[in-house]
C-alpha cells in the first residue's frame, strides 16, 4: 500500500525549450495539487567563451575583439536576465493554475546541479520535460531527463513532448508521461 505524503515536495526543471512549457502545462493540469510545495528550477550552464592560443587569435586580441573577461560578463548578465524573466513567467503560469511555486536559479552543470538539488532539498518527486532525442543525440549530447532518471534517488516524472515540434498547435496528442521510481 502506497502512502501519500502531503504536502509533497515537487521540483520541476525548466528551460526555454517549448517542451518545458508543454511539460509545465501538463503538470499543472494533471499532476500538481495546491498543497504541493513546488520549486521551479532553471540551471544556467554557460561555459566561458575562450579563444584558442593561435597566431590568428592573437591578432584578434590586438584589434579589441578579444576582451573575453568583459564579453563573458556581458553574456552572463544577459543569460541571467533572460532566465529571471522566463522563471517569472513560469511562476505566473503556475499561480494562475492555483499552484504557488518558488523559482530557483542555479549555475553550473545542469545534470549535476539538478541531482544535487533534489538530494539536498529532500525532493519527493522530480519532474522534467523531454524533447525525445534520438539515440545518437542522447549518446552525443546526453539527455538531462535520462541522467535524472538514472541518478536521482527520488521518483522522476518525465513528460515527453507530444510532437516533434512542441509549438505545433495543430497536434491533438497529449504528452507521454513515464515515471521512474528508484
Amino acid at each position: 500500500k502506497i502512502q501519500k505524503k502531503m504536502p509533497r515536495k515537487v521540483a520541476i526543471a525548466l528551460d526555454s525549450d517549448p517542451c518545458s512549457v508543454e511539460a509545465l502545462a501538463w503538470l499543472l493540469k494533471a499532476f500538481l495539487v495546491p498543497k504541493d510545495e513546488v520549486s521551479l528550477i532553471h540551471v544556467i550552464d554557460r561555459r566561458p567563451i575562450e579563444l584558442p592560443e593561435s597566431d590568428e587569435c592573437k591578432k584578434l586580441r590586438g584589434y579589441g575583439y578579444a576582451n573575453l573577461v568583459e564579453l563573458n560578463k556581458c553574456v552572463e548578465k544577459l543569460h541571467e536576465a533572460k532566465a529571471v524573466e522566463m522563471m517569472r513567467e513560469f511562476a505566473k503560469q503556475s499561480l494562475k493554475s492555483g499552484i504557488d511555486a518558488e523559482t530557483i536559479l542555479l549555475k553550473g552543470n545542469v545534470k549535476h546541479k539538478l541531482c544535487h538539488f533534489a538530494e539536498e532539498e529532500n525532493i519527493d518527486v522530480f519532474a522534467v520535460g523531454s524533447r525525445g532525442l534520438g539515440m545518437a543525440s542522447r549518446m552525443m549530447l546526453g539527455s538531462v531527463s535520462d541522467y535524472c532518471v538514472h541518478n536521482m534517488k527520488c521518483p522522476v516524472v518525465v513528460v515527453k513532448c507530444s510532437s516533434l515540434e512542441c509549438n505545433d498547435t495543430t497536434s491533438n496528442t497529449k504528452p507521454a508521461v513515464s515515471v521512474a521510481v528508484s
